[in-house]
């Protein structure tokens, strides 16, 4: 993989650019970007990337603005429209790069990067095909779903002091964004997908995911706005795929997807992965949810013509 910069919204996003082994002089192949989740890293996307370049992808993984190596402040301003404007300045990006072919893109995201991408795809043309993994479809109903009612409550109590502050002073109170670890994130987790963190580095050594330690709170603001749902019928008639754990789940909710899913146009379908919430990023699960994005892709933009 190759260090890049891709500049966007005046700052530069890095990511890490893949060609595919065999590639020949003037060749020009398909290429995809990948997105990551609620304040990860790309760092977390090196299993999907080489998946994807080992199939024969130019393959672009991104950090977005203010997230891990890309510039931008303050850190962790994690503002869903920026984050689907460096989607599509890696879009861009791509074109212009020798060795893919401007015409065949696709564009592939896990978990908040599922959501980012089906808007992408809804508002950019350019893109042929996307496949949104255990995506969030509905910043709000997701928000309100994973906090109880006065969880929610306090939430938007917070909100409003934070705006009160930022008006004031110009910044924004910073938070953890989810509970791994065992910080007061915002995104809770509950004992059994605290477990399931805990046993997998003990087992592994490493995080499963990698994430930024501390997001604005200004970003909860921005996610609950963003509703992926209300454009996801703009997408067609370019095909989404929506691959998502057909197990248990209680952070990428089935009936929120299956309720946007049913709101998509033609082409499209929906793969579910016989598999928990965290398993689809690992081990068979991962290569399974791997395979049907694949799929999709080489149906739509095939490495050879």
């Amino acid at each position: 993989m190759e260090n890049v910069w891709v500049p966007s919204g005046g700052v530069r996003v890095a990511g890490e650019l893949g060609l595919p082994d065999g590639l020949l002089p003037e060749e020009r192949r398909p290429g995809l970007v990948l997105g990551h989740g609620f304040g990860v890293v790309k760092q977390s996307l090196a299993t999907e990337a080489e998946f994807f370049r080992r199939a024969g992808y130019v393959v672009l993984a991104i950090d977005y603005r203010t997230f891990g190596a890309s510039e931008g402040e303050p850190r962790g301003q994690l503002f869903p429209l920026n984050e689907v404007e460096d989607f599509r300045n890696a879009v861009s990006y791509l074109q212009r790069r020798p060795e893919v072919d401007p015409d065949r893109i696709g564009i592939w995201g896990a978990s908040f990067g599922g959501a980012v991408v089906i808007w992408t795809a809804a508002v950019d043309r350019r893109v042929k095909a996307v496949v949104a993994e255990v995506p969030v479809v509905n910043g709000h109903r997701w928000m309100q779903a994973l906090l109880t009612s006065a969880g929610w409550e306090e939430l938007q109590d917070r909100l409003e002091a934070d705006r009160k502050r930022r008006y004031e002073t110009g910044q924004s109170e910073r938070v953890p964004p989810t509970q791994r670890g065992g910080s007061a994130g915002i995104i809770p987790m509950d004992a059994r997908t605290m477990r399931f963190f805990t046993d997998y580095t003990e087992r592994t050594g490493k995080p499963l995911l990698i994430s930024e330690p501390e997001i604005t709170l200004e970003s909860i603001e921005k996610v609950i706005e963003f509703n992926p749902e209300s454009v996801i019928h703009q997408i067609a008639p370019r095909p989404l795929r929506i691959v998502t754990s057909g197990g248990w789940d209680v952070i990428h909710l089935l009936e929120h997807i299956q309720d946007a899913y049913k709101k998509a146009r033609e082409p499209k379908s929906l793969v579910l992965v016989p598999c928990g919430a965290y398993d689809i990023y690992h081990g068979e699960g991962q290569a399974m949810a791997l395979d049907a994005a694949l799929e999709t892709f080489a149906e739509v933009i095939p490495v050879h013509r």
